[in-house]
């Protein structure tokens, strides 16, 4: 009976315990359905425990409850060890491991970061925040480089509890604020129990110092949240985000909408709400282009890239257009929130372009797929820097950030233009390549239509200080060279004192030639040798007189072929052909080496041409021989001009051509007053044969053509 009594008392215990348990969690989940993490952090926590600590019997969910509720009120040593515990037993899921991550970042546990995020790649490669984290990691350490260019201070009219999206009005802000409780019920919001944002008024002093905040109490005043609100630049006109309660599966849920309100008389209008406004998802964060005839806003309504992206819409006809999305180059998969416009950029903050940590702060050029630029720091930090205002020239304004303690404060902002500096150099493209000494560059300022030119000092370096946000190109000039390309340099992504390189390289367009000519086989220095060098692509001849040293130089063009001869009395002549094309050096060494004439020395004739089958010189044939006759007189020689056949045809016909056709040369040699007595005609016909194609021997034409030759013996 006792141990019937006892068991009933523990079931009654167990019953008891477990719908306590399932109130509790009842609880938890309608506090986080109705985005009351304040409320509901503790008791998910308390829920995770038992999950935790009974390996997994109960709901696990509530761990990952208990994580997402802390991170939302800033409580992030929770929040970490939570997500730990889903991280311990592999129950992260793709949003897990991104809210996770941003949560390292954003307490600036970035190594810790790092490894999840290697872990994560590992199990979701294809998430486009863990890539962009993944492939642009190299440039951390650039954007926590201190700026030099934006100096920031926190203003003296902040509450400390919680300020933030100024918004630039008559001669001061409008900025919102959890400091006033303006409600007559003292309310508290349930998503960090602090007090229902409202809207303040800060206007400037005689000494442009803010004064202390008023809660502004017009027609756009409510009991629940009200704002961020923006402005035209007349302030007349008025947007405005508020919650809006909605119905979403029988239950209630706050979704925020845009409203409108103009001022006339001096008081504003009742609010009209925005045209595409939708109970079922967020339009919120709203601010005016600079002429008032657009919005640019963020909205988390299907169709997006994911999370929260940008829209504009544009106010024609009467109505508001519907909603344009930014496309992908501004919007991510991740939240892209709080907009705002000048006459050329456009600034909003967003977790899912590559930054710090948390929200960071990003401009870019209106436009079609303008560059998008992450402030870095100060402007941003790994905490959330969001609700940025610039003035028209983008060179100060306010921002909001929780930066330090995770409470929102506004900060002012001021952008000093970066001193940017330009060091270059000018090379010639030699292989390798070398400096150009105590030259000029003439550097174009493309944006004011200006010209310098830069002095090249004796190392071929030149320098100059640019103008912030300007377009500068660079040429040179030289004889003898041409410019490779100009450069083209940008001052428009400097983002703190800069200094940019880059160089000029100018081509050459002629080479040095160096000639010597020696003799052949003792390699002795021939002086005073006449060299004649022809061009063979651009037609050119120069005669130059080597020196005492034998040698003689001669600057050519390059991408040209060319050929090259050297003669003296007493030496055979000496010839080569080049290409300057393949050449990157200063100078071409060339060496001729001239025979000693010798009794008996034999040499062919180049450059012989005779019709088919006759003997009659062709015109192209004068200019060999005219070289040969002044060859022969310069050295009082007595020669054999022997004149070759190869062996198709008849032998005896074969013996007359060659005669007939050695007779011709030394006519023609005759006439160029060589004596006659000092040149011999010979015809050998097919009688000295230099291969193996005699009769009945099938030959190539190039092995017939090696055979029909003029050559030229000493006698």
């Amino acid at each position: 009976m006792l141990k019937r009594i006892l068991l009933i008392s523990f079931l009654t215990f167990f019953a008891q315990t477990n719908l306590f348990s399932q109130a509790k969690q009842r609880k938890a989940d309608l506090h986080f359905s109705k985005l009351e993490y304040y409320s509901a952090a503790p008791i998910y926590e308390e829920l995770a425990e038992k999950a935790i600590y009974n390996k997994g019997k109960f709901n696990w969910e509530n761990v990952r409850k208990a994580a997402y509720s802390n991170k939302a009120v800033f409580q992030f040593n929770k929040a970490k060890y939570y997500f730990s515990k889903l991280h311990e037993t592999n129950r992260l899921t793709e949003l897990d491991f991104v809210e996770y991550i941003d949560l390292l970042r954003t307490v600036g546990n970035y190594e810790t970061a790092d490894l999840l995020l290697t872990d994560a790649n590992g199990v979701y490669p294809r998430n486009n925040f863990v890539q962009l984290l993944k492939d642009k990691n190299s440039k951390f350490d650039f954007l926590l480089t201190d700026s030099a260019t934006y100096y920031i201070n926190a203003l003296a009219i902040n509450s400390d509890v919680g300020d933030f999206c100024p918004a630039f009005y008559e001669k001061g802000i409008i900025y919102m604020s959890k400091a006033k409780n303006a409600g007559f019920l003292n309310t508290r919001y349930g998503w960090d129990n602090s007090f229902f944002i409202n809207m303040l008024y800060s206007s400037y002093d005689a000494d442009s110092t803010l004064n202390n905040g008023k809660v502004v109490k017009d027609a756009f005043f409510s009991r629940a949240h009200d704002g961020p609100v923006s402005f035209t630049k007349e302030g007349t006109k008025m947007v405005i985000t508020k919650n809006t309660l909605e119905k979403k599966n029988g239950n209630d849920v706050v979704v925020l909408a845009i409203y409108f309100s103009e001022k006339l008389n001096g008081e504003w209008s009742e609010l009209k709400p925005f045209a595409h406004n939708n109970p079922t998802y967020n339009v919120g964060h709203a601010c005016f282009s600079a002429d008032g005839n657009r919005i640019y806003f963020a909205s988390d309504q299907p169709g997006g890239a994911g999370g929260a992206d940008l829209y504009y819409s544009d106010f024609s006809g009467g109505s508001w257009t519907s909603p344009t999305n930014l496309g992908s180059n501004v919007n991510t998969d991740q939240d892209d929130l709080f907009p705002y416009v000048t006459d050329k950029s456009l600034y909003f903050s967003s977790k899912g372009h590559f930054g710090i940590g948390g929200l960071d702060v990003f401009y870019t050029d209106l436009g079609l797929n303008g560059k998008i630029n992450n402030l870095g720091y100060p402007i941003n930090t790994s905490f959330d820097d969001f609700g940025i205002i610039a003035m028209p020239d983008g060179k100060n304004g306010f921002l909001s950030s929780n930066r330090g303690d995770f409470i929102d404060r506004i900060y002012e902002w001021e952008r000093k233009d970066p001193i940017v500096n330009f060091e270059g150099n000018l090379f010639a493209e030699y292989i390798p390549i070398e400096a150009i000494p105590n030259h000029w560059v003439v550097m174009t300022d493309e944006t004011a239509g200006t010209k310098d030119t830069l002095v090249v000092d004796s190392l071929g370096q030149f320098s100059s200080s640019l103008i912030f946000k300007h377009i500068y190109s660079f040429h040179s000039e030289k004889e003898f060279f041409q410019l490779k390309e100009s450069l083209f340099i940008t001052t428009a992504n400097c983002v703190k004192d800069s200094t940019l390189r880059g160089d000029l390289y100018l081509i050459p367009t002629t080479i040095m030639v160096s000639l010597k000519v020696v003799e052949k086989g003792t390699n002795n220095i021939i002086p005073y040798a006449k060299t004649t060098i022809k061009g063979l692509t651009a037609k050119m001849d120069t005669i130059l007189t080597t020196d005492k040293e034998g040698i003689v130089t001669i600057r050519v063009d390059r991408n040209s072929d060319y050929a090259v001869q050297a003669t003296k009395r007493g030496y055979m002549d000496d010839n080569t052909q080049f290409q300057t094309d393949n050449y990157g050096d200063k100078v071409i060494q060339l060496t001729l080496q001239l025979p000693l004439i010798k009794k008996g020395d034999k040499f062919k004739l180049e450059n012989i041409f005779y019709d088919y089958n006759k003997y009659t010189l062709r015109p192209e044939s004068a200019e060999s021989l005219d070289r040969l006759a002044v060859f022969i007189l310069e050295n009082k020689l007595r020669v054999e001009l022997a004149s070759h056949t190869d062996a198709r045809g008849k032998a005896p016909s074969n013996q007359v051509l060659s005669q007939n056709r050695a007779q011709s040369c030394v006519d023609y040699l005759i006439k160029k007053g060589v004596p006659k007595a000092w040149i011999v005609a010979k015809g050998y016909g097919e009688a000295q044969l230099i291969n193996q194609c005699k009769d009945g021997v099938t030959c190539s034409e190039s092995d017939h053509q090696a055979n029909r030759r003029t050559e030229i013996k000493i006698l």
